[in-house]
């Protein structure tokens, strides 16, 4: 009895499917809902006119204003040392001290050759006068007189000579003492007390870093825009979030035919010795392009293949357009074809459109997102 009831119970299912495919087949509908999406929520931005910027970036390596490296004038045992490495000095400070025992010897020794020597060049001028006035009574022959001549020339070239000596170990004695040749930070030491130095040994390098330079090379077509004396801007990854005005003071008048670059050279004030040299910047320059273009923001350009697109707004829909590109700043681009002054182009929310879609116009909020 149990089968029969459930044999029955399939049968009656059967019969009302069927009486359903009937039905269908009859005319009658069936009721379905569709559900409709949102419109797709987009940022968009106005094209504008007005100056286009092209701005140049490089990165380059900073190196001080001037450099000496410093070489004693003579050599000698080294009886002490005045400055460590990172000292700041002035011009003329002493830096290091030579013994002065040998050359101070050579000096009494040249002082006392000079003495002689003037000894003999008085006694030399009195025996000529003395010759000449026997000369001029008849008393000695022509020929004795041109031998004092030539006697008091000798004893005057003998002591020009022993002057000449003397001033000599006079400097060299002053030259044990080693001083700054220009103001600025000492960098290298090599030497230290009791060590034995000589006029090719170097002793020290001084770096003025009151201000500094920063060589780097941009492409060459910057070379019809970027002049000498104009501002560029400096970043240096190991002083974060600090920027620096500079100038450029140099522009190399050639351009490498190799790499397609112009070498400049820009310089930046640095009064608190903030920046090093060797540390890495990160120069920008901003040049005047266009005085007066058609631009849209950069964010609204989608690079396809070889062109680029833009999704401009036309009646609350996405509208894809090609666009003829200009100058391409960090900010902006040139348009010159494509899009018309007063135009709204999605600059955020473009991921998914299609050409033809409806979308909701949003502003930007404060972080930045739809």
């Amino acid at each position: 009895m149990r089968y029969l009831a459930t044999a029955f119970l399939i049968s009656i299912s059967c019969l009302a499917c069927l009486d359903k495919e009937s039905d269908n087949k009859a005319g009658k509908t069936k009721t379905v809902r569709i559900l409709e999406h949102a419109p797709a929520e987009v940022v968009v931005s106005e094209v504008k006119t007005g100056p286009i910027y092209k701005i140049y970036t490089s990165v380059g390596n900073v190196t001080p204003k001037d450099t000496s490296r410093i070489f004693p004038k003579v050599g000698g045992k080294i009886s002490e040392v005045f400055v460590e490495e990172g000292d700041l000095v002035k011009k003329g400070q002493l830096l290091l001290q030579i013994d002065t025992f040998d050359y101070t010897r050579v000096v009494e020794n040249a002082t006392a050759v000079m003495n002689q020597a003037g000894s003999n060049l008085d006694k030399a001028n009195r025996d000529y006068d003395r010759i000449e006035k026997l000369y001029s009574d008849k008393a000695v022959s022509k020929q004795q007189l041109q031998d004092m001549k030539t006697a008091l020339d000798l004893a005057r070239f003998a002591y020009d000579q022993a002057l000449t000596a003397l001033k000599k170990a006079n400097d060299d004695l002053k030259e044990c003492g080693v001083r700054a040749p220009i103001d600025g930070m000492v960098t290298t030491k090599m030497v230290n007390p009791g060590e034995l130095t000589s006029p090719q040994a170097m002793v020290f390098v001084i770096m003025q870093m009151g201000t500094v330079e920063i060589e780097v090379n941009l492409p060459e077509e910057a070379f019809g825009y970027v002049r000498e004396g104009e501002n560029a801007f400096a970043s240096f990854d190991a002083i974060p979030d600090t920027a620096m005005k500079g100038v450029i003071t140099k522009m190399y008048p050639t351009i490498d035919p190799l790499s397609r670059t112009i070498k400049i050279v820009i310089t930046v004030d640095n009064p608190n010795l903030e920046i090093r040299s060797g540390m890495t910047a990160r120069t920008k320059i901003i040049e005047i392009a266009r005085e007066n273009s058609i631009f849209a923001p950069k964010a609204a350009l989608i690079p396809v293949e070889d062109q680029y697109i833009c999704y401009r707004i036309n009646s609350g829909k996405v509208e894809k357009t090609t666009v003829d590109v200009g100058i391409i700043g960090d900010e902006v681009f040139e348009v010159k074809k494509g899009l018309a002054l007063g135009d709204k182009v999605v600059v955020q929310g473009v991921t998914g459109l299609r050409d033809g879609m409806s979308v909701k116009v949003v502003p930007l909020n404060p972080k930045g997102n739809p």
